[in-house]
């Protein structure tokens, strides 16, 4: 039998328990982004998969592979397949502190500079792996609320009536999904 009072703490306890799962999916998606068997991510020097993080703001895509070891001494394949030396680690899963609340809006995304190329690749699976997987996972976990997440899930071009960047049909963009 339950202790008297307990009852008023289950709505709190409800929402810990919900918050604790939503930043463990969050967590399990980026270690699926990064990972190295069975990839979803792209590899050729293995930068673009060992790069990948959650924030509420958009991760800006604006890091170079040759200014991060060991990266900058892996001679990429630019043959559209793994180079020998290609080496994944996930950069910032054990920076993030995964404390996010459950109806915040929560981007993955990620950090290399040359993020919307990688996500156009051929080899990406990050667009099935949404539909087929996360996209699923998320609509039989949150039944009632949906939690707001966004993906760097594509590429897109600039022009197509876009405004002050966006309009420069030469740049491309990581366009974000939302689950």
């Amino acid at each position: 039998m339950a202790k008297g009072g307990n009852i008023e703490n289950a709505s709190s306890d409800l929402n810990k328990n919900l918050e604790a799962d939503f930043n463990n999916f969050i967590r399990g998606a980026l270690l699926d982004l990064s990972r190295e068997e069975d990839p979803i991510s792209p590899i050729d020097t293995g930068f673009f998969a060992s790069s990948w993080t959650a924030s509420t703001q958009r991760p800006r895509p604006n890091q170079a592979r040759e200014n991060y070891a060991p990266w900058s001494e892996i001679e990429p394949s630019y043959e559209g397949k793994e180079s020998p030396q290609a080496f994944v680690e996930p950069r910032f899963v054990n920076k993030i502190k995964f404390n996010f609340k459950l109806f915040s809006k929560v981007y993955i995304g990620n950090r290399s500079e040359y993020a919307a190329s990688a996500l156009a690749s051929r080899r990406s699976q990050i667009p099935q792996y949404i539909q087929e997987r996360i996209r699923p996972l998320v609509n039989a976990i949150f039944t009632e609320k949906k939690p707001k997440i966004g993906i760097g899930a594509k590429q897109f071009k600039g022009g197509q009536g876009g405004i002050g960047q966006f309009a420069d049909p030469e740049r491309e963009f990581v366009d974000y999904t939302n689950l």
